[in-house]
C-alpha cells in the first residue's frame, strides 16, 4: 500500500470525511427538527410548510447528485469541498435572517447545492479512492458522523434555542460548521493517494489475488448497460423507498416525542439514538464484511420496521427508549448500505456515477418522507398511520433490493457462463 513507515494518510481522509460528515449531513436532517416548533409557532404554519425546507434540499440533491462525481474528478478536490463548505455555512446562517416561510425555502436551496459538494457523497467518493480494502468499514466510520453529530449538536442547539433564540442558534451553528470545516477541506483532504506517492490501501493484496484461480471477478456494469435491465430500476424504487423511510421518520420523531414528553426529553431521544447510530453504523459496515451485504442488511431492514412499531406505543417512555435501540442500527441502512449495494449490484468500475444515480433516487425519496410523514399528522391529528406506513414501505424497500441483487447476480452469473 505503501513504501512510508507510520499511519497511512487514507486514515486522515477516513478522519476528515468523518468531520466533515458530523458539521454537514445531521443539519440537513436530524437536527432540522428542532428548529421545527419554535419556527412554525412564530410564523404560524403548519409543520408539513417547515419541513418543505429538507425537501428543496432534497430536489438539489435529486439534479446535482449525478454530477458531483464528476465535478471531483475533473476539479480540485480542495476548490470543491472549499467552496461547499463556504456557502453552506453562509446559508446555514441565513436561515436566522428569515422573515417568512418563503426565505427559510430560498436558503434552503443554497444550502442544499452547497451540500451536494460538501457532504456524504463527494467523501464517501473520496474514501473509496484510497481504500481498496477494508472499504465497506471505512464508509461507516466516516458516515459515523451523522451520528456524532446528531449526538453533539442535539442538546447543544435545544439549549441555545431555549436561552438565545432560534435565530440567533442558526447563527452560531453555521460559524462553528465554517470554522472547523474549511481548515479541513484546505489542508487534510487529497483526493487520491497518488498526490502523495501512495497506493490505495490493500492494493498490493489485490494485485496479488489476480494470480489467484479462485479469485472472485466483480461484477461490472456501465450506466448505460444498467438502465436496460429492469433490476436497474428495481433498485432504483428500492432507493427511492429508502429515501421515503429515512425523513419520513428522522425529521418527525423529535416532534411526536415533543407533543408527548415536552422538548427537552425529545432532545435527550434524538441524543440517544443518535450516539447508539455511531456504534449501529460501523456494526452494520463491520457486519457487511463478515456477513455479506444481503444478510446484514435484511437485520438492519427488520430493525427499522421494529422501532416504527415501537414508535406506535410512544405514550410510554420505555417503549421509546428501545426504540432508539433499533432505530440506531436499522437507520443505518440509509446511510451505510447504499455504497454497498451499488457496489455488489453493479460493480465498481462506474462507482462515482452509480453513486451520483442512487443518490439521486435516494433524495427523491428524502424529499417526499418528510413532507408526507408531517402531512399525515396535520389531516388526522396524529402520527400513528405515518408509522404503519413506514414499517411497510421499509419492507418494500428490502424486498425490491434484495430482488435487484439476486437478478443482477443470476443474470452476471448466466452472462459469464
Amino acid at each position: 500500500m505503501s513504501k512510508r513507515k507510520g499511519i497511512f494518510y487514507g486514515w486522515w481522509i477516513v478522519l476528515a470525511g468523518l468531520l466533515l460528515i458530523t458539521l454537514t449531513v445531521p443539519f440537513t436532517s436530524a437536527l432540522v427538527s428542532l428548529y421545527m416548533i419554535p419556527v412554525t409557532e412564530e410564523f404560524n404554519i403548519p409543520r408539513s410548510a417547515y419541513t418543505l425546507t429538507t425537501t428543496i434540499i432534497a430536489v438539489c440533491g435529486i439534479f446535482l447528485s449525478p454530477f458531483a462525481g464528476k465535478a471531483v474528478e475533473k476539479y480540485s478536490v480542495k476548490l470543491v469541498l472549499s467552496v461547499g463548505v463556504i456557502v453552506f455555512s453562509l446559508s446555514y446562517m441565513s436561515y436566522g435572517l428569515a422573515q417568512s416561510v418563503y426565505h427559510l425555502y430560498i436558503s434552503a436551496a443554497f444550502l442544499g447545492i452547497a451540500f451536494i459538494f460538501c457532504g456524504n457523497l463527494v467523501t464517501q467518493i473520496i474514501i473509496v479512492n484510497w481504500f481498496e480494502k477494508y472499504r465497506g468499514l471505512v464508509i461507516s466510520i466516516a458516515i459515523s458522523g451523522i451520528g456524532l453529530g446528531g449526538f453533539i449538536m442535539s442538546p447543544i442547539i435545544a439549549n441555545l434555542i431555549i436561552h438565545f433564540g432560534w435565530r440567533q442558534t442558526y447563527f452560531i451553528m453555521g460559524l462553528i460548521i465554517l470554522m472547523i470545516s474549511l481548515p479541513i477541506t484546505l489542508f487534510i483532504m487529497k483526493k487520491t493517494p497518488e498526490e502523495v506517492g501512495l497506493k490505495k490501501y490493500g492494493a498490493d493484496e489485490e494485485e496479488q489475488s489476480t494470480n489467484d484461480k479462485k479469485a472472485k471477478v466483480e461484477i461490472n456494469i456501465t450506466p448505460n448497460e444498467a438502465k436496460k435491465e429492469p433490476f436497474f430500476y428495481i433498485y432504483m424504487v428500492g432507493i427511492f423507498f429508502l429515501g421515503l423511510t429515512t425523513t419520513g421518520s428522522i425529521q418527525q420523531i423529535n416532534p411526536f416525542v415533543s407533543d408527548i414528553h415536552g422538548m427537552v426529553y425529545a432532545a435527550t431521544i434524538v441524543s440517544l439514538y443518535s450516539v447508539l447510530g455511531i456504534f449501529g453504523k460501523l456494526l452494520l459496515g463491520w457486519l457487511s464484511d463478515k456477513l455479506g451485504v444481503i444478510k446484514a442488511g435484511s437485520i438492519g431492514y427488520i430493525s427499522m420496521a421494529i422501532s416504527f412499531a415501537l414508535l406506535l406505543f410512544g405514550q410510554f417512555k420505555f417503549a421509546l427508549i428501545l426504540m432508539t435501540i433499533f432505530f440506531a442500527f436499522g437507520n443505518a441502512v440509509a446511510s451505510v448500505s447504499p455504497p454497498l449495494f451499488a457496489s455488489h449490484i453493479f460493480g465498481t468500475n462506474n462507482y462515482g456515477v452509480m453513486m451520483g444515480l442512487t443518490n439521486s433516487s435516494f433524495q427523491v425519496g428524502m424529499a417526499l418522507g418528510g413532507v408526507v410523514t408531517a402531512t399525515v399528522y396535520d389531516l388526522m391529528g396524529s402520527y400513528t398511520l405515518a408509522w404503519i406506513g413506514l414499517i411497510v414501505i421499509a419492507l418494500l424497500s428490502m424486498v425490491s433490493i434484495f430482488l435487484s441483487y439476486s437478478v443482477s447476480r443470476k443474470k452476471y452469473t448466466h452472462d459469464i457462463q
